[in-house]
């Protein structure tokens, strides 16, 4: 039995069915803790966690870790859809290279050579394209002035002195025609065998004579004159004048 009246008046405890030993000066009951001091917390608030979130438990057994989380399905499909995505695009990209091999070389003579090295290729082969077309263009230009110029046009493109200055020439520049004309006036004054048949010669130049109608000739002191590749140029066009001069020039 209680021994006073006020502990009748102290509250049981829901659980453990002890009385509290007293109350708080706000009225609160102070419940007795086995192992406690009297003035212990309240045994009906939990404890506070401890520790880190995620942290093992105690008692976990670091021999025996806890299983893996099983997969996830729609993880998983998404990872093998992007691994076909990315098989699709490499088979597109080995299919646009083929296609591109079959284009820049359809022998096939090249072989499975590098993209790059074929587009080089290309490129070379298109800048020899341009080349030849604007070498066309100038002889064009030079055959059709040739016959202004008093030159024969088949005997001026043969000269190797004249390609030699042909080369120079730019066919888009404005004034091309008018260095075109200079080009030719030039190496029909230095080489008269490269003069049109009955073309009127220009001023005498070493004492040659020519006369209109006249063949064009080439005299001595103009021999002496000339490079090493306007003989060979002398040489073919007339033999027998060549072998006479450089007897003449010995």
């Amino acid at each position: 039995m209680p021994s006073t009246l006020d502990e009748t008046l102290l509250p049981l405890h829901p659980r453990t069915g002890e009385r509290a030993l007293g109350r708080r000066r706000d009225g609160r009951p102070i419940w007795p803790i086995k192992g406690g001091s009297a003035e212990g917390s309240d045994p009906s608030t939990p404890p506070a966690p401890t520790g880190e979130p995620g942290a093992n438990p105690p008692n976990a057994d670091p021999a025996n870790p806890p299983a893996p989380p099983a997969n996830d399905p729609a993880a998983e499909q998404q990872l093998a859809a992007a691994e076909k995505a990315a098989q699709s695009a490499q088979a597109e990209r080995d299919e646009l290279l083929a296609g591109l091999r079959r284009v820049l070389d359809p022998s096939g003579a090249a072989g499975e050579q590098d993209p790059a090295k074929l587009a080089e290729q290309a490129a070379t082969e298109r800048d020899a394209a341009l080349a030849e077309a604007r070498r066309l263009r100038v002889e064009l230009a030079a055959h059709q002035a040739a016959h202004k110029g008093g030159a024969d046009p088949a005997r001026l493109l043969d000269s190797r002195a004249v390609a030699a200055q042909l080369e120079s020439l730019d066919p888009s520049d404005a004034k091309f025609a008018e260095r075109l004309d200079t080009v030719i006036a030039a190496a029909v004054e230095a080489n008269p065998l490269l003069r049109a048949t009955g073309a009127p010669a220009g001023p005498a130049k070493g004492g040659a004579d020519f006369t209109p109608g006249a063949p064009a000739t080439v005299t001595p002191e103009q021999f002496a004159r000339m490079s090493y590749s306007e003989r060979v140029e002398l040489h073919q066009l007339d033999p027998d004048l060549y072998a006479r001069l450089s007897a003449a020039n010995e």
